[in-house]
């Protein structure tokens, strides 16, 4: 994992290549925790709510694996039947241990604008603390707690036609975004960074590297 944990979006339509995306950010993570709403993600141990009449087996599963293994490194996906309702449990366990990535799949089903539970709050405002590095992925920008938008140094935004997000997304990162996301073409994203001035649209290449093509892009990333 990098030196500074911080909170990642990764915003965009289905089928748009956040999942590429997501993918190669967390290529090189040793100790992740992913909460795979979708089902889109197969490298690392699968613990799936929907195979088992949920009666608490699959948080037993989860918490047994983790007692063996919270020490070393591990790679854990789950996914959960009622997201909603399970996220809390899991991102409590996330904010204790500590020293981990976490990828939350469907961010706005569970970090509404009115609604987070008490463990993603934690995360997302004393995660660094416990070095934690939070990705949030979301069709939706408009639907996400106002929380995640103020806390995250990086923002992936793929091609979105929606005019709700389109508008807050103008709001958020200025007007320049509404003429970038116009000339995105297929799987090319608009990258707004804390560290950078201005916005740039890039690429996942090859699934081996972030390339960038507006001006002020230093050419190609390490993200």
């Amino acid at each position: 994992m990098t030196d500074e944990k911080k909170i990642r979006l990764v915003i965009g339509k289905r089928g748009s290549g956040k999942s590429v995306l997501t993918k190669h950010l967390i290529r090189n993570e040793s100790r992740l925790v992913i909460y795979d709403i979708m089902s889109e993600y197969t490298e690392g141990v699968i613990f799936d709510a929907d195979s088992v009449i949920f009666d608490g087996h699959a948080r037993e599963d989860v918490s047994e694996f983790w007692r063996h293994v919270y020490r070393k490194s591990f790679r854990i996906i789950y996914r959960p039947l009622r997201p909603k309702d399970e996220i809390d449990w899991l991102a409590r366990a996330v904010f204790a241990l500590g020293d981990l990535t976490f990828v939350v799949e469907e961010i706005d089903a569970v970090c509404t604008p009115f609604d987070m539970s008490e463990w993603m709050q934690a995360i997302i405002q004393r995660g660094r603390h416990k070095n934690i590095e939070l990705i949030g992925i979301t069709p939706a920008p408009f639907g996400i707690h106002r929380d995640l938008t103020r806390q995250a140094k990086d923002i992936f935004v793929f091609q979105t036609k929606e005019p709700r997000d389109v508008q807050y997304l103008r709001r958020l990162l200025g007007e320049e975004i509404e003429a970038k996301l116009v000339a995105l073409e297929q799987y090319e994203f608009v990258h707004w960074s804390d560290r950078v001035d201005g916005l740039q649209i890039g690429k996942v290449e090859n699934g081996k590297e972030i390339v960038y093509r507006t001006p002020t892009s230093p050419g190609r990333g390490e993200l």
